[in-house]
């Protein structure tokens, strides 16, 4: 069963009403998760048309993300991320 998520929207609406108590950065298998904490909730944000859990493939671009909306303090545990292989960078690839 996938997690119950939030979206940007929420996100948004949370952060205008001052109730987020905490953001988590999160490294994983490709990119960067972001769990956003609220009174005795904490859910993952979803990509907004997938409504699945959103990978941030750059670290810089969530970090600008959370300011954007308003999030400028948040914690980051990378001790699982793995960026994974990177097309720009597999010698096999042709081009």
């Amino acid at each position: 069963m996938a997690p119950e998520t939030i979206d940007h929207s929420t996100l948004h609406k949370l952060v205008e009403s001052g109730v987020v108590d905490a953001a988590h950065v999160i490294g994983t298998q490709g990119g960067w998760s972001l769990t956003v904490k609220y009174g005795h909730t904490e859910r993952p944000l979803a990509a907004q048309r997938s409504r699945q859990i959103r990978l941030f493939k750059r670290l810089e671009t969530v970090v600008n993300y959370l300011k954007d909306v308003g999030i400028a303090r948040f914690e980051v545990d990378a001790s699982n991320y793995d960026p994974g292989r990177s097309e720009e960078n597999d010698p096999t690839r042709q081009g």
